[in-house]
């Protein structure tokens, strides 16, 4: 049976915008990576309870990153975490995060 979940890259780091100002700002060190040789993939993420400390939602993190990723031009691979879920809170992430 073949592996069809996604693979992340050799180096990879997770980036949590805790209050959603900061998805341009960790890309940037992501393609300052690259510019020096080491390709890392950002993995944005923020737990449930972070989401219902500061009342975003995951889609507000894809959104973020995703306009970081159009302003910077990155055409790597990124993706979004849905980080610390229970069965009774994975619904609010299904449709904007990868794993």
């Amino acid at each position: 049976m073949g592996n069809s979940g996604l693979k992340l890259s050799k180096y990879s780091i997770g980036t949590g915008d805790r209050f959603a100002h900061q998805a341009k700002a960790q890309l940037q060190a992501c393609v300052q990576a690259l510019r020096n040789g080491v390709e890392v993939i950002p993995v944005w993420n923020k737990s449930n309870r972070e989401h219902t400390i500061i009342g975003s939602e995951p889609s507000s993190v894809r959104r973020a990153a995703e306009a970081a990723v159009r302003a910077l031009h990155w055409d790597k691979p990124y993706y979004f975490d849905a980080d610390h879920v229970t069965l009774l809170t994975v619904d609010r992430f299904l449709s904007s995060c990868d794993f």
